[in-house]
């Protein structure tokens, strides 16, 4: 445990008093002291020095240049007296979840607050890594946040009853497609998955290395965030293996080597190479992330770039029915259970998650963009980015991301099992019992 320090209310109390009591000696009626005995004089203790307040906070590398930008504009440390230093995460979720399991072991911790994601909230929040923020958050404070996000919250940043994270990016895969080869072809947008099998025939060329789809299905977490979006559209969650699940492996498995449309070398590309597939004009639709819309229109792809190129649409409707169409998923910030600055980390993450600085925050950066209300509703409603949102809202196909206590673990279960089907190492009953026995081990 740290030393306590003198909290800047203290300070201002203590210098109060003492300024005080200057003022009283100097209004004391001027009278003759009665001449004292001669003492030893006693050294004055000198006042101790307050402690300069301040928190850490650790974000991803994209993010460093507009949390610092946020922090000035809004004027944290003017209004709290806390100096704020943004520091890096390392680069990988396990490379951090490391790392801050050692420095919790030790009852420290090198930051006070973190930007998390997704994959890393159930490993921190079961290992009682981060503190429960309800205590720090008004009553009204959920208000602000649309029914979508809560249902994500509740599930995502949610432990034992106690909200642990509180998210302010939060974006979903979208559906992307060509609108000038649809109209060429002359063939609708899908709106079903049994509309989507026919498009093999109309814009698969294996011969010039066309497919009318593709995706980043590579192990590692990509091919998981598509089995989930898949299984999400039958009704359910890929980790409970159940029929959605089968269901979902066999219309990838259809796609893939029945009607033509999802290119098998899926499973070997992560996403830079599927946005490069696109921009090189070998796909007709994918969905992928809201990122491709910045990499379609930035100065290297000026040449190549078009609207209609870059079109996006509502997802196909799964058997699931429209509202599990996609889902989102987000990063937020949190507190460190042994922070070393505990105190301002509190101030600093109210601060932050406020519904006026969340506002501020995305006019700083789109890493802060989230359909919460107030945000959106102050987001500049010409943005590609914002419509897409407000569409995807507007049409309620936004579901909750399948979740598993222990995410990390679970997931490669999955693709392990599944790319083995996929890859026809193994027959669908096999990859089903496989990843329903190692699943059960993790229980």
């Amino acid at each position: 445990m740290s030393e306590r320090k003198l909290s800047r209310r203290e300070f201002l109390g203590w210098a109060g008093i003492a300024a005080a009591s200057g003022v009283l000696a100097a209004c004391a009626p001027v009278t003759a002291p009665a001449p004292a005995p001669a003492a030893a004089a006693t050294p004055t203790p000198a006042p101790a020095t307050p402690q300069p307040r301040k928190a850490r906070i650790a974000v991803g590398g994209w993010a460093e240049k507009g949390t610092k930008e946020l922090l000035a504009r809004t004027g944290f440390t003017e209004q709290t007296g806390i100096e704020v230093e943004v520091v890096l995460r390392t680069d990988t979720k396990e490379t951090e979840l490391t790392r801050l399991a050692s420095a919790v072991q030790a009852g420290t911790s090198p930051y006070d607050v973190i930007d998390f994601e997704d994959e890393l909230t159930t490993s921190f929040s079961q290992a009682g890594y981060v503190l429960g923020l309800d205590d720090l958050l008004p009553p009204d404070f959920w208000d602000d946040f649309p029914p979508e996000m809560i249902a994500y919250s509740k599930t995502w940043s949610t432990y034992n009853g106690q909200t642990f994270r509180v998210i302010h990016n939060w974006e979903m895969p979208y559906w992307w497609y060509r609108k000038d080869w649809f109209d060429e072809k002359g063939v609708e947008v899908p709106k079903t998955w049994d509309e989507v099998k026919p498009l093999g025939q109309v814009f698969t060329d294996e011969s010039k290395g066309v497919w009318a789809s593709e995706d980043g299905l590579i192990k590692g977490a990509f091919l998981n965030v598509y089995l989930a979006w898949i299984t999400l559209q039958a009704g359910g969650n890929p980790f409970d293996v159940g029929p959605e699940y089968r269901m979902a492996l066999e219309y990838i498995y259809d796609l893939m080597y029945i009607s033509k449309v999802l290119n098998p070398a899926s499973l070997q590309k992560d996403y830079n190479q599927q946005n490069a597939d696109y921009i090189a004009d070998k796909v007709a639709f994918m969905r992928q992330w809201p990122f491709f819309g910045d990499v379609a229109r930035s100065e290297e792809n000026k040449a190549w770039f078009s609207e209609d190129k870059v079109a996006v649409a509502l997802p196909p409707v799964g058997p699931g029915g429209k509202s599990g169409s996609t889902y989102a998923a987000a990063w937020g910030f949190g507190i460190v259970k042994t922070s070393p600055n505990l105190e301002e980390a509190k101030e600093l993450l109210k601060f932050l998650v406020s519904k006026e600085v969340a506002i501020e925050a995305m006019k700083t950066s789109f890493w802060f963009l989230s359909a919460r209300k107030s945000v959106l509703a102050a987001a500049p409603q010409d943005n590609w980015l914002v419509k897409q949102m407000k569409m995807y809202m507007d049409a309620g196909v936004i579901g909750v991301r399948p979740f598993h206590p222990r995410f990390v673990e679970a997931l490669t279960i999955l693709e392990d099992t599944a790319a083995a089907y996929l890859t026809k190492q193994i027959g669908l009953d096999e990859s089903l019992k496989q990843a329903k026995d190692r699943l059960a081990q993790l229980s």
